[in-house]
């Protein structure tokens, strides 16, 4: 536990020497092309607060207070809502993103780190780390309405893009454990390599990438979901970054 308390200590320290621990873009207001991304929202833990960047002047339009050490962002594919994690009083923001004000707050497990929508706007996860649990919410109630129990120290957690399963990576059982969205139970366990932290879907949804604190990245068969293959990598990685689709020929 010490280890990754110190290992979530410095990746804070990292990200926080950028002025942030994740940020979160949504498609611009009704009038700009498709893809031109307009507003880039910006977690703050130590300040407990969200900045909001407009990329078109790159300058700060808003900041909006929101729970105790926020640590991730989600957005609805309506691009209506922004759901902002506080790992340190159990509870989800929700920003209108019209106003830019919080309208609701979902109390969930303890420590929540990991959050994903639902490609159908309709449900959050939440991967609360100290209850052993995922935390489901209804986006129209912005209640939580289920409950998974998952492995130990669920950080990390991904949606498909048919929004069938969820993938959660349980950092101190070595597992990943995929959830049916349809009954929230979960229905496969994986193994996987020593001190998982992020986990992604690729674009077309036939693979899971998880990050291994040891030094290695497990990709995931979604098909099947058995192990593929195991990359090795360099000391410690910790977050993953975007995929890039192959331009069209």
């Amino acid at each position: 536990m010490k280890r990754d308390e110190a290992r979530r200590g410095y990746a804070l320290i990292r990200a926080l020497g950028v002025t942030a621990l994740a940020l979160l873009m949504l498609v611009s207001i009704a009038g700009v092309k498709p893809f031109a991304y307009r507003f880039a929202y910006i977690i703050h833990p130590s300040n407990n607060n969200v900045s909001i960047i407009d990329t078109a002047t790159n300058t700060v339009t808003y900041t909006i207070n929101v729970g105790n050490f926020p640590l991730g962002v989600a957005v609805t594919s309506d691009e209506t809502k922004v759901y902002v994690v506080n790992g340190n009083d159990s509870t989800v923001s929700v920003v209108d993103t019209s106003t830019n004000t919080v309208t609701a707050t979902a109390l969930v497990g303890s420590n929540p780190h990991g959050i994903a929508v639902l490609s159908d706007g309709s449900k959050i996860y939440v991967a609360n780390q100290k209850s052993n649990s995922v935390s489901v919410i209804d986006t129209v109630t912005n209640t939580v309405t289920s409950t998974v129990p998952v492995g130990k120290w669920p950080w990390g957690v991904a949606v498909t893009p048919d929004g069938t399963k969820v993938y959660v990576a349980n950092s101190l059982s070595n597992t990943t454990s995929v959830i049916n969205t349809k009954t929230n139970t979960v229905t496969t366990t994986i193994t996987v390599g020593t001190k998982q932290d992020a986990v992604a879907v690729t674009p077309d949804g036939k693979m899971v990438y998880v990050v291994n604190g040891v030094g290695t990245v497990s990709v995931i068969d979604t098909a099947t979901n058995k192990i593929k293959a195991t990359v090795k990598v360099g000391y410690s990685p910790f977050i993953l970054g975007q995929f890039i689709e192959e331009p069209a020929k």
